[in-house]
């Protein structure tokens, strides 16, 4: 799981598109015989797995020709995991005859791939952990194969009840297990379509069936993660951690939700453990530069973005975080540069675009800045704070009016944003329209009463007005919070009126 920084939080934006989503229909069918010791149930299980496995390779050859007429760039594993990702079963057909001394179980289903969501799909299973868990998912069916045929032929041959009853034991234990694995498959089925609850819901079911699966544990804690309940999360990859003390995955993700809790030495502690176990994770390098990051701590973020993009160059979420760093540092050229490469990379990004305006912004090129502004608000028309911003470059250029209708738009997505009230009561002052400041500023302070230039800028706004007790007592407050602007407004006011 990688943790994304707030302010560059990757969304996947999709353009609206007018071409119709192509559906693949494929039939497929499985069998399975029942032998002694076995439940209709997993026998069943058994027929329906052999049936999808089919249908998932038919579906991967024409999710690999789809693919490449989008230039998605996927490996063979990634192609499989889409494939299945995408891919939705009906059953069809299914019939239970007597062969010999058991039960021949035979089922039909229609299996649909729909290219609706597939560019969306696409971009999920480039993450490491959705490929490993499919291998997991396969791997663990594969065994539970191998096991119950090697099963079927120690219960063929056992001498006696009470070899016969061991064997039979083993056979309930591998179809417990393969039930497990079956909510396990489920719940990572739904989290790829982010439907957390139901994730949640599946993987407490394998957890039930098999209360030693670390992996289980994890996926339910990325599920809560995912759901904001970070704590929750935290106890889960604890139990994970308990499982496999050598589990890096889990050390990562519990990184990530005390990153989220801004508990951020905590954080670092498990990003540490988690590149000590697997020093090759640039998912870990990144999120432990994003901890630094949070921390203040510049140098030391750019130099795990750095690690991180050794070990993936094409991670356009790393460049966009590093840019961030440079533009803490104040090398703005060097950020943008960085955000050059992330939307080479990720094209639809609205926040890289909306933190090279930044950049921008604070090189003083306001216009570089605005088109910037635009081409994020085009991405994420809800984005409050690219309103705010962009509303400052039009303040910076004087253009008061159309700064103002930019911090209306923000607050208007978000009432309590309390720097686009601060900046629309600057652009009123600038209006010379003080009243209005005056209410923008008392709004701005009642969100933040620590605001010290809130206080200020009131104060500058009574004193155009001539209500010179308000600005006093204003520019005092400020004064008193630290703010140097205050303190010279106050003196220069009180020498005036000696």
């Amino acid at each position: 799981m990688k943790l994304i920084v707030p302010v560059i939080a990757a969304f996947l934006l999709l353009f609206p598109t007018f071409i119709l989503a192509e559906t693949k229909e494929i039939i497929a069918e499985g069998a399975y015989n029942m032998g002694d010791g076995e439940t209709p149930t997993v026998a069943e299980s058994r027929a329906l797995l052999q049936a999808k496995r089919t249908a998932v390779e038919e579906a991967g050859t024409y999710v690999e020709s789809y693919s490449k007429t989008r230039n998605f760039q996927l490996t063979v594993d990634e192609i499989q995991v889409l494939a299945s990702g995408v891919m939705e079963v009906e059953v069809l057909e299914k019939k239970r005859t007597v062969v010999g001394d058991g039960f021949n179980f035979w089922i039909k289903i229609k299996a649909r791939v729909s290219t609706d969501k597939m560019e969306e799909m696409a971009k999920k299973v480039k993450e490491k952990s959705v490929v490993e868990d499919y291998k997991k998912i396969q791997e663990a069916y594969d065994k539970s194969q191998r096991e119950i045929e090697e099963l079927k032929r120690q219960l063929a041959g056992a001498k006696g009840e009470k070899e016969r009853k061991k064997v039979e034991g083993k056979i309930t234990n591998d179809e417990r297990l393969l039930k497990a694995n079956e909510w396990f498959e489920k719940g990572y089925q739904h989290s790829l379509k982010n439907e957390n609850d139901e994730a949640i819901d599946a993987y407490t079911n394998a957890i039930a069936l098999d209360p030693n699966d670390a992996d289980a544990y994890t996926n339910r804690g990325v599920a809560y993660y995912s759901k904001g309940q970070y704590d929750r999360a935290i106890e889960d990859y604890n139990k994970a951690i308990a499982i496999n003390p050598n589990y890096a995955k889990a050390y990562n993700n519990r990184g990530g939700a005390y990153d989220n809790k801004k508990q951020y030495d905590r954080a670092i502690e498990d990003y540490n453990k988690a590149i000590a176990l697997d020093p090759n994770d640039a998912e870990a390098y990144y999120n432990r530069g994003n901890a630094h990051y949070h921390k203040g701590q510049y140098d030391r973020a750019i130099e795990d973005f750095n690690k991180a993009i050794a070990l993936d160059p094409n991670d356009a979420a790393a460049y966009a975080n590093r840019g961030n760093a440079y533009n803490g540092k104040g090398q703005y050229d060097r950020a943008i540069e960085d955000f050059n490469k992330a939307i080479a990379l990720d094209p639809n990004d609205a926040k890289v675009y909306y933190n090279r305006g930044i950049a921008y912004y604070d090189k003083g090129q306001h216009d570089r800045a605005i088109e910037d502004y635009n081409k994020a608000i085009a991405l994420d028309l809800n984005d409050a704070d690219a309103y705010t911003n962009r509303g400052n470059a039009y303040n910076a250029k004087g253009q008061y009016d159309r700064a103002i209708a930019d911090y209306n738009k923000a607050i208007a997505l978000d009432p309590d944003i309390a720097q686009a009230y601060y900046n629309r009561g600057n652009a009123y002052n600038a209006k010379g329209q003080h009243d209005r400041a005056i209410e923008d500023y008392n709004k701005t302070i009642a969100l933040d009463p620590n605001d010290a230039q809130a206080y200020g800028n009131r104060g500058i706004a009574y004193m155009n007005k001539g209500v010179m007790g308000k600005a006093i007592s204003d520019f005092q407050k400020a004064c008193d919070m630290g703010d140097e602007m205050g303190c010279a407004a106050l003196q220069r006011v009180l020498r005036e009126r000696r």
